[in-house]
């Protein structure tokens, strides 16, 4: 949703024919029974600091963004709750196209690369959009969070960016606190997850868990605590500037990598409570093709392997990782009602035998809807199963 579409001329009426598609999209969604988030960006040319639609609002009009908000909320009250406050808002202008749609306030000349003025704005607009419906959740725009300690020559600190909220004394002006993550291919049989070409993330923990401690150990430092979600997500290829092309070749092992990738970030996000997780896209083929669905829309093995999950997993009241199955596995513990699931893969990608008490068990299935060989023990009382690279998804009883 672009505030430049609806008020382009500073102090016109509103323009909220603008928002046809978003009022459609809002409706579908609520006939659907989801909960939309609404990302709101787009400053209009008359409020920006740079003359672009992709800046900052300089702070003299940030007044005016607080009426629009305010507006803005009281015309979806009854339909929308959450409002993210711009897309990947930690990226300089100046390295994206005027008309970007993600970045727009960050600052490489600033130690803490425009954070302090986000936070300055939410402390100005927050309180309105509140008063116009007490229930709303606001969210930091998803941080793109590219790396913990920036090397590069020339583009600053973007790593600081959400530390420069805090400075602004604006903790109490958010919710929520949203990032991204986009590890590329690299092959089959990786845990794109834990480590990538450069191991950017890898000493704190991977993708998915490193952000999440680096921005917790942030909030910590400043006495914050706030839920995060990572609402962005998924294993794009990895595209050559030049040619355009996808490095390796996007073939069978790409989907099968996916498919293995995205059941290890929602085991490892959910036990380590980050409350909500987006893959991007649902629709195919997807950026970098990383839909979940492809360009006929058709299920990807990403698709399959998340809805199985869905499904085997259920309404869990409680996941910890679990250390049950020895050390050569990853296993996370999704507890639901009288039983819970097990959902473990190989750390080294050989293949593994575990076992587990006969009289627990209920049924096994990879994560791509097989069954994965298993046998009686010679004991009578376990059952043997093998298990590799690709999840196993192992339901059981809970027993004295």
């Amino acid at each position: 949703m672009l505030w430049s579409q609806v008020e382009p001329i500073r102090g016109a009426p509103y323009n909220w024919a603008a928002l046809a598609q978003i009022d459609a999209a809002v409706a579908e969604a609520k006939n659907l029974g989801m909960n939309p988030v609404v990302i709101v960006r787009g400053t209009p040319v008359w409020a920006s600091v740079t003359g672009s639609g992709c800046a900052a609002i300089q702070d003299q009009y940030l007044p005016d963004f607080a009426n629009f908000m305010a507006a803005l909320v009281q015309r979806y009250k009854y339909d929308v709750a959450y409002w993210e406050m711009g897309n990947e808002p930690d990226v300089d202008p100046r390295l994206v196209p005027s008309n970007s749609p993600y970045g727009c306030w960050g600052n490489i000349n600033d130690p803490y690369y425009g954070g302090e003025r986000y936070g300055r704005m939410l402390r100005t607009v927050v309180p309105t959009m509140r008063t116009a419906n007490p229930n709303v959740k606001i969210v930091i725009g998803g941080l793109l969070l590219d790396r913990p300690e920036t090397t590069i020559v020339g583009r600053g600190t973007p790593e600081r960016f959400f530390e420069g909220i805090l400075r602004s004394s604006a903790a109490d002006f958010f919710d929520i606190l949203a990032y991204h993550s986009y590890p590329s291919y690299i092959s089959p049989f990786y845990d794109h997850d834990l480590s990538d070409l450069g191991n950017i993330w890898t000493n704190l923990g991977g993708w998915t868990l490193g952000k999440a401690a680096f921005l917790r150990e942030v909030m910590a430092r400043y006495g914050v605590s706030k839920p995060l979600w990572l609402n962005e997500t998924g294993l794009i290829c990895w595209v050559d500037v030049k040619t355009q092309e996808c490095i390796p070749p996007i073939n069978a092992e790409f989907f099968s990598a996916q498919a293995d990738h995205i059941v290890r970030i929602m085991a490892r996000a959910a036990a380590a409570n980050i409350q909500q997780v987006s893959w991007y896209t649902l629709n195919g083929p997807g950026w970098r093709s990383g839909g979940l669905l492809d360009a006929n829309q058709n299920p990807r093995p990403s698709f399959i392997a998340y809805k199985l999950l869905i499904e085997t997993v259920g309404s869990y009241q409680s996941v910890c990782a679990t250390s049950d199955y020895g050390s050569a596995v990853e296993a996370y513990r999704f507890v639901k009602g009288n039983e819970f699931v097990d959902v473990l893969w190989s750390t080294s990608g050989s293949e593994v035998l575990v076992r587990l008490a006969a009289n627990s068990y209920r049924s096994a299935v990879t994560r791509s809807g097989g069954t994965p060989p298993l046998e009686l023990d010679l004991d009578g009382v376990h059952i043997i199963i093998t298990v590799g690279f690709q999840a196993v998804f192992i339901t059981r009883a809970r027993v004295p």
